[in-house]
Formats: structure tokens, C-alpha cells, sequence
């Protein structure tokens, strides 16, 4: 389960520094300034489902 969840990670990670031109990176921001919980759990859902 770790490993799993580590390689998942490490891959949307390259995903936000590969598409980076295009505004991706924007998702660092987001996780770093904190909002309301829906706000949260509306970007962990995005984060998860792709």
C-alpha cells in the first residue's frame, strides 16, 4: 500500500512540473494556502480522481 501510494504520488507530482507551461503548477498554491474543508476536500478529490 505504501509503495503504491508513493509511486501515485511521485506520478501526479511529475504530471504538475511536466505540464507547468500550461498552468498546472497553479495546484502547489492551492495545497499550500489553506481554505475552507470543502475547499480541501473538493481539491483531494480532484487530486485523486485525476
Amino acid at each position: 500500500f505504501l509503495y503504491g501510494s508513493t509511486l501515485l504520488f511521485a506520478m501526479h507530482g511529475g504530471t504538475i512540473l511536466a505540464c507547468s507551461r500550461y498552468g498546472a503548477d497553479r495546484e502547489i498554491d492551492q495545497i499550500v494556502d489553506r481554505g475552507t474543508a470543502t475547499e480541501r476536500a473538493a481539491l483531494f478529490w480532484r487530486w485523486t480522481m485525476g
